[in-house]
């Protein structure tokens, strides 16, 4: 474990304005430090390289939780203005906002980030990076019913977006993790029954195309249909496990305490 950071660090939040990138600017404001926030707001935002630059301006560490883009090549020309103006950071966290699978997919959700992540390593800057599941924040309960486009069959980690500002900021102070990418969790990991139990209503497991459906009023066409091929993915029984995990050894190697189900519920 590195020296604990000196509360004359400046971190900057690239996603701050967002639910996730404001979660970890939350806990870091939190913990006492001084959190410089970067989102669409400034200027032209990540696809404007001086705008960037100026952003990591006497950075010494940096969160990173990129918009909802799935278009390749500009995900790329994003992380390649963070690592221009990076270089001077001395750690550097990266939420890529999802779980990478193994093996290349056609799904531009997972293979961006799967770039982003590689561009990142390659760059030389001090990096860590977060693999989250899907978050508790997502979940609205409505009629009794709690619907959701995962089969009820899978197991998941379901996080809630406190405890990935948490895990965030231990991120930051962890030598051991450099370089390295982690899958991350919640506290509890559940089917869909079981999760709609602790809610008191039933499960409903939607279909990723009536999701797309739902979603392109509110996120776009485009976020939509990105989301939704995820959920495609997810769908197929071979991928069953890939929200699951080990809270017990997510807990131990940040020094983090996970939210139970039950206590997020009732906050």
């Amino acid at each position: 474990m590195s020296e604990l950071s000196s509360m004359s660090d400046t971190y900057l939040v690239i996603g701050a304005n967002g639910a996730q990138g404001g979660a970890v600017a939350k806990r870091l404001v939190r913990d006492g430090h001084h959190v410089r926030g970067f989102g669409r707001a400034n200027g032209g935002g990540l696809g404007d390289p001086e705008a960037v630059r100026a952003a990591f301006e006497g950075v010494t560490r940096a969160s990173v939780t990129l918009p909802m883009e799935f278009d390749p090549a500009l995900v790329a020309r994003y992380v390649d203005n963070i690592i221009a103006a990076a270089h001077g950071c001395e750690r550097l966290v990266f939420n890529a906002s999802n779980r990478i699978p193994a093996a290349r997919t056609s799904v531009a959700a997972f293979e961006t980030k799967r770039d982003a992540v590689d561009a990142l390593f390659a760059s030389g800057i001090p990096t860590v990076v977060l693999r989250p599941p899907v978050y508790l924040e997502n979940l609205f309960p409505s009629d009794g019913v709690l619907a959701y486009p995962i089969p009820a069959g899978h197991r998941v980690a379901w996080l809630a977006h406190d405890d990935l500002g948490a895990l965030t900021a231990a991120a930051f102070d962890r030598d051991d993790l450099l370089g390295t990418s982690v899958d991350v969790g919640g506290k509890d990991i559940v089917t869909g029954a079981e999760l709609a139990a602790a809610f008191n209503v039933r499960y409903l497991p939607l279909d990723p195309d009536a999701f797309e459906e739902h979603m392109t009023p509110i996120l776009g066409s485009a976020a939509a249909s990105g989301v939704a091929a995820t959920y495609r993915w997810l769908s197929v029984p071979e991928n069953a496990h890939f929200y699951d995990g080990d809270p017990d050894k997510v807990e131990a190697l940040f020094g983090v305490e996970l939210t139970p189900l039950h206590t997020w519920i009732t906050r």
